[in-house]
């Protein structure tokens, strides 16, 4: 008896569902904020686009939907917002898709977006969607860390310590290490605990004279960024 009263329940349940169009059943997942920025982003608002995308992204306002998420994403990176472009970059690159990362980190690099010349030059750097090139992610990395971008500072570092670019040099790496710990802002607490812990161990390897060079030098400059706005 427990089973047939659960065959019909679902029964019934299936027949109330197929009343009512999908995309009806969809939008009571929907916040009522959400739902106006959807008709907000329909008729071509970016801001409105970006709000929809990433209340599809996080699944705050609407369920969790990637293929949501990037839609929309997509339609406000087409029409050159920057943010988007690096949203729908940094999605490319979750679902390995290198290539397309790099082309819309690339669109927003170009508008001078931080974080996204920072992404493409990490792709540059590990060969990702692209032939191997240290160069181009050096200086991908330079132009983010002039936008003050603190993780291209670190990313830096680590080439010089690795020895990437020629010679392994300890002292620039401290150079970048310091900048870095300078200008990492407060959303970047773990860069900071973490260089926090490396550069004490390694100023201790360094000779006296370099450790002098390595402060002066990391203490004096600034993102070309912040120069021109002072």
């Amino acid at each position: 008896m427990v089973k047939i009263m659960n065959k019909n329940l679902i029964f019934l349940l299936l027949i109330s569902l197929s009343a009512f169009p999908l995309t009806a059943t969809a939008d009571w997942f929907l916040s009522e904020e959400t739902k106006a920025l959807i008709v907000k982003a329909e008729a071509g608002d970016a801001e409105a686009q970006i709000q929809v995308a990433l209340a599809y992204d996080t699944g705050k306002g609407a369920p969790q939907d990637r293929s949501n998420a990037m839609k929309w994403y997509r339609v406000a990176a087409e029409g050159g917002n920057v943010e988007a472009q690096n949203s729908l970059g940094s999605m490319f690159q979750e679902g390995k898709e290198y290539r397309d990362a790099l082309f819309w980190y690339e669109k927003a690099a170009l508008q001078g977006h931080a974080q996204a010349t920072n992404s493409a030059a990490y792709l540059y750097d590990m060969g990702l969607g692209v032939p191997q090139d240290r160069n181009k992610g050096f200086e991908l990395y330079s132009r983010a860390a002039d936008l003050g971008w603190a993780e291209a500072m670190w990313n830096i570092a680590n080439m010089y310590g690795a020895g990437q670019l020629g010679t392994a040099d300890a002292r620039m790496a401290c150079v970048w290490i310091v900048r870095a710990s300078r200008f990492a802002g407060p959303r970047e607490r773990r860069l900071s605990a973490h260089l926090a812990n490396i550069l004490p161990r390694l100023e201790r390897s360094m000779t006296p004279d370099d450790l002098a060079s390595c402060r002066d030098q990391g203490n004096a400059w600034s993102p070309a960024s912040i120069a021109k706005a002072q």
